[in-house]
């Protein structure tokens, strides 16, 4: 931002004007903006966290969304007070999306759109962008990856002429707004998973400061659900499958009876899918987050900590079991993203694939068509670098 004698004056404009004289947080934040751009300061989301909002070295931006959700209010919050007393302010302030620093421009120059409600035109854009780039990212290591039919994990779902549906968890937020100011945020509790828990769960602390909570109308995803899919897309590609890509609150009961699925998904965000769990030993607690393998006096609980740094051991599993109408369901768990991450370089990189058949076959005499399996993965800062099966299991049904 450059200095001039202007912007302190427009700056204390804003700060004092009706629509932000009593939002507390977001005028603290735009001073503290406006302060650290006339510094000549470059702000990331960790510098926000650490210098404003006073989080310590735990902070964690995938678990903690409060940077992230206070800038948003703030562009609306500046959207707002220039639709209304700022329409004559010959310098403006800008938050250009995907950045943390203020900007400041002259009137007419403005180089990003006010915000009123979300750009879905621009959205759908972004997300056929993302796909080429995936597509051509799974061109470019197409020779990279085993042979499709070769891999015994999927080659039932290979053989199949069902399209397989790769089905995404998105964890469940909602939306507590304050009754006197309208005022919202977007609220994700690991206790509440659900429409359902969120009816059920006590939310006195909202209501104690006279909020409402509800639904959103759009779903969040994880880095835990992304992470995998170039690795498991290229399975079916290579196949000549058709793949769809869903979200867990896309998919309908019609998706599970006619096509092959593949589910992955925190354990905080299976949904109704757990309901194929109970044809296994695995058992998904959200409240504390556990993975149980349910094998009576010998059932073995895992879990790991909420909030992880450096070194860590994370856990995750795939289970496949038989759907509706001769369908195949696949799915996949963990607690924090390396460890669906290192499930899936288990399940589709050539030597680990070799190592699995060979040992599975050798105790079981052949590769089961229906399984559960548990691997544990060792991991720093949420990337994995080694993973060990700790427990596989056939499953036989009728």
């Amino acid at each position: 931002m450059n200095k001039n004698t202007n912007s302190s004056f427009y700056i204390e404009r804003i700060l004092n004007s009706p629509t932000f004289i009593h939002k507390e947080v977001q005028r603290n934040l735009l001073n503290f903006l406006y302060k650290a751009a006339q510094e000549g300061k470059i702000l990331r989301e960790m510098d926000i966290a650490f210098d404003f909002f006073k989080r310590d070295t735990t902070f964690q931006p995938g678990d903690d969304t409060i940077v992230r959700v206070s800038i948003y209010k703030l562009r609306a919050l500046l959207d707002q007070y220039y639709q209304n007393e700022g329409q004559k302010d010959e310098l403006v302030f800008e938050l250009p999306k995907g950045y943390y620093s203020l900007k400041a421009v002259k009137k007419g120059e403005e180089t990003s759109k006010r915000i009123k409600k979300p750009d879905w035109k621009r959205m759908v854009y972004l997300f056929l962008i993302l796909s080429v780039a995936l597509n051509l990212f799974l061109f470019l290591r197409f020779e990279l990856r085993p042979s499709a039919k070769s891999n015994p994990v999927w080659s039932d779902l290979l053989q199949s002429k069902l399209p397989v549906y790769i089905t995404l968890g998105d964890p469940f937020f909602f939306r507590a707004t304050n009754d006197s100011s309208n005022e919202s945020i977007v609220v994700r509790d690991i206790s509440v998973n659900s429409a359902q828990d969120l009816q059920k769960q006590n939310t006195a602390r909202f209501f104690n400061r006279k909020m409402k909570i509800g639904n959103l109308d759009y779903s969040y995803l994880s880095t835990n659900n992304v992470r995998p899919l170039p690795d498991i897309i290229s399975i079916f590609s290579r196949a000549n499958i058709e793949i769809r890509l869903q979200t867990l609150s896309e998919t309908n009961i019609e998706d599970i009876k006619r096509n092959n699925q593949v589910f992955i998904g925190n354990i905080n965000s299976f949904g109704f899918f757990t309901k194929f769990l109970e044809k296994t030993s695995i058992r998904l607690h959200t409240h504390p987050r556990e993975i149980v393998i349910n094998k009576g006096a010998d059932s073995l609980v895992l879990s790991v900590p909420e909030k992880i740094q450096g070194y860590y051991i994370d856990y995750a599993f795939m289970v496949k079991v038989p759907g509706m109408n001769n369908t195949i369901i696949s799915m996949m768990g963990d607690f924090h993203a390396s460890g669906i991450k290192g499930l899936s370089n288990c399940i589709t990189e050539q030597s680990s694939i070799t190592k699995l058949e060979k040992d599975v076959s050798g105790k079981y005499g052949k590769f089961p068509e229906y399984f559960e399996m548990v691997v544990k993965v060792t991991s720093y800062n949420y990337f994995d670098f080694k993973t060990e099966v700790i427990y596989f299991n056939p499953l036989a049904f009728n």
